[in-house]
């Protein structure tokens, strides 16, 4: 039997809320994990199915971070292999990746297909430096990479890719792509269904990155999510890494999933919501406020990242409520690392309007609203559901702060093809 370690979604560099302790708390996380399972284990490889990084240009510390944990698993004696997610890729003029980079060195083996004269994609064995696949004790790993919109339809070929190798009865696939019906506001996603030529073409470990939480399907299919919380909403989901033991001969496989929680200590995350509603004045919601934030302090190991939500009707102009003051609250009875304020409180004029139960979903509200302002268009009324989708979904990007560039080449996937659904990357 051979054990190894599937991580995704690292992430390492994410200046989270441009805050310097959040970008060393996901360097933390990866430090833990390396040593308490792949290191401490004894496992023979690691998996890195994609998102390594937070970004393509990535600064001087972040690489040092990087190679001191492939250090560490070079001194132990333990190879990594991975692929490029969407994040950490090359861009269209850089040509060549800071994973590039790092393979190229030999502080891990990028896995990555090519495509011959005729435009076939092709799977080479690793040479030393470059290679679609490679054998590990009987073990065959194959990589992929990144394809946006156009992950459905590389299915086939990389299935025929696949089924052109040598028989081997043991082969992982790391593929960068997420399954539908796991997050919300996740479109473009695969179903089962569609992953099935992979099985068919001899894959029995099928070691996904790309959706933050983890889940697991058919047995063969595992998401490990990432190792430390890429927003606020995040904290709250299953995430962590798979250690798996695997026998070469017949890829019969056992998978263990390590919560997040057992990498070490991890940044607290609080969610408190106020209602404005039955305060008529600002100083009057300050002062409701403030005792509500005094009992609801909670002992925290370390000092957590606190978003406070204002929800409700207000019964004075939105601008009078000065929200410095309501941050200065939090920090006075929470002494969090850094607070969050969202103001989702309306006037009274923008209130729900009767007959709409308090108690619907926010969610679907949000959708409703959004799909009947589309519809209102003509030229968008006869597809408002997918532009809908595409502007909630940019929507959630720019609250979990992702970079101005990646929301804008979400923007150009999304409606390079009228009739395709919105790709949105996590």
């Amino acid at each position: 039997m051979l054990k190894f370690l599937h991580l995704g979604d690292i992430h390492l560099g994410n200046n989270q809320y441009q805050n310097d302790d959040r970008m060393r708390d996901f360097f933390y996380a990866l430090h833990a994990v390396i040593r308490r399972y792949a290191i401490a284990e004894k496992v023979d490889f690691v998996l890195v199915a994609g998102d390594l990084f937070d970004r393509r240009n990535i600064e001087p510390r972040v690489l040092t971070q990087a190679t001191l944990i492939f250090k560490e698993l070079r001194d132990a004696g333990i190879p990594v292999y991975a692929i490029e997610g969407n994040h950490d890729r090359s861009g269209p003029h850089d040509g060549v990746s800071w994973l590039r980079y790092l393979s190229d060195w030999d502080w891990f083996h990028l896995l990555e297909p090519e495509h011959d004269e005729d435009g076939r994609m092709t799977l080479q064995p690793w040479d030393g430096r470059r290679g679609g696949y490679i054998e590990h004790g009987g073990v065959r790993i194959i990589g992929s990479k990144w394809y946006g919109s156009s992950t459905a339809s590389v299915i086939g070929p990389l299935s025929e890719a696949i089924a052109a190798l040598p028989p081997c009865p043991a082969q992982i696939l790391l593929f960068h792509a997420g399954l539908e019906g796991y997050i919300d506001s996740y479109s473009g996603g695969l179903s089962h269904h569609q992953m099935l030529p992979l099985k068919e073409a001899g894959i029995t470990y099928l070691a996904l990155g790309h959706i933050h939480k983890r889940y697991e399907e058919g047995g063969w299919i595992y998401n490990p999510g990432s190792t430390e919380s890429c927003n606020v909403a995040e904290f709250a989901e299953e995430r962590g890494a798979y250690l798996v033991e695997v026998d070469p001969e017949t890829g019969a496989h056992q998978a263990r999933h390590i919560h997040h929680s057992k990498f070490g200590a991890q940044r607290p995350f609080q969610r408190l919501r106020f209602d404005v509603t039955p305060h008529s004045t600002p100083e009057a919601v300050l002062a409701a406020l403030d005792g509500e934030l005094a009992a609801s302090r909670e002992a925290f190991d370390d000092r957590p990242v606190v978003e406070l939500t204002l929800t409700g009707v207000l019964g004075f102009k939105r601008h009078e409520l000065e929200l410095p003051r309501v941050e200065a609250l939090v920090h006075k009875h929470l002494e969090p690392l850094l607070a969050r304020i969202r103001y989702d409180a309306v006037p009274a004029e923008y209130a729900v309007a009767p007959g709409v139960s308090v108690g619907t979903d926010r969610k679907q509200l949000e959708r409703e609203i959004m799909r009947d302002l589309v519809s209102r268009d003509a030229r968008y009324g006869p597809e408002a559901e997918r532009f809908s989708q595409i502007l909630i979904s940019l929507k959630s990007r720019a609250l979990a702060g992702d970079p101005a560039a990646d929301i804008a080449e979400f923007v150009a996937q999304s409606f390079a093809q009228p009739s395709a659904a919105p790709v949105v990357e996590a």
